[in-house]
C-alpha cells in the first residue's frame, strides 16, 4: 500500500512538474519571440548558411574546372540565400520553426526577460560585439587546438593503430579535397609527418 502511494505521489509531482514549465504558444508569447529574434539577428542566419554551404563547395568546384569564375561563386551563392530567404517567413519557414525552439525551452516570463536584457544597455553590448566575441573566441580556439596537434597526432596513431588501423600517407604532389556534400564541414585527417 504504501509502494503505491509513493508512485502515485511521484506520478504526480512528475505530471506538476512538467505542467508549470510548460505553458500556451499564446499570440503574445509569439509576438515577444519574435521580437527576441529579430533582436538577436535571426535574418542573419540565411545569408550565414549560404555563405558557408558555397563557400564549402569552392575546392570541389576548382579541382574539376580551375578556371571556374569568382562570379559563378558569387551567383550561387546569392541564388542559394535567396532561396533560403524565400522561406524564412510562413508555415515551416525558420522564424516559425525558431519560435517553437524558444518556445519549448522558455517560458512566457522567460522570454519577457530575455527581452528587458537584450533591449538594455548590457544586452545591446552583448549584441554589438557578439560577432567579434564569437570571432575571437574561434581564433583563440583554434590556436588553442593548434597547439596541441603534434600530441593530438600521437594520440590518433596510438589509437588507430590500437585498433590495427593507419591513416594513409599523403602523396607528395597532394591532390585538393573532393567536393564536400552540401553544408558538410571540410575536413582533413592530420597529415603524416
Amino acid at each position: 500500500m504504501m509502494k503505491k502511494i509513493l508512485l502515485l505521489a511521484a506520478a504526480s509531482l512528475a505530471l506538476f512538474a512538467s505542467a508549470i514549465h510548460a505553458d500556451e504558444l499564446t499570440s503574445s508569447k509569439r509576438a515577444q519571440i519574435r521580437t527576441l529574434l529579430d533582436i538577436t539577428g535571426i535574418k542573419a542566419i540565411p545569408e550565414q548558411i549560404a555563405n558557408s554551404t558555397v563557400q564549402s563547395w569552392v575546392p570541389g568546384i576548382k579541382q574539376l574546372d580551375s578556371k571556374f569564375p569568382e562570379k559563378g561563386f558569387i551567383i550561387m551563392r546569392d541564388t542559394y540565400l535567396a532561396g533560403l530567404n524565400a522561406k524564412v517567413e510562413g508555415g515551416g519557414g525558420l522564424i516559425e520553426q525558431v519560435t517553437l525552439v524558444y518556445h519549448n525551452q522558455f517560458t512566457a516570463p522567460e522570454i519577457a526577460e530575455l527581452l528587458k536584457f537584450y533591449q538594455g544597455t548590457l544586452g545591446k553590448k552583448m549584441l554589438a560585439s557578439q560577432a567579434k566575441v564569437n570571432g575571437e573566441t574561434f581564433q583563440t580556439a583554434m590556436k588553442w587546438a593548434d597547439s596541441m596537434s603534434a600530441d593530438l597526432d600521437q594520440r590518433i596513431d596510438a589509437a588507430l593503430k590500437k585498433e590495427g588501423l593507419k591513416l594513409p600517407e599523403v602523396p607528395k604532389d597532394t591532390a585538393k579535397p573532393a567536393p564536400a556534400a552540401v553544408g558538410a564541414p571540410l575536413a582533413q585527417p592530420p597529415a603524416k609527418k
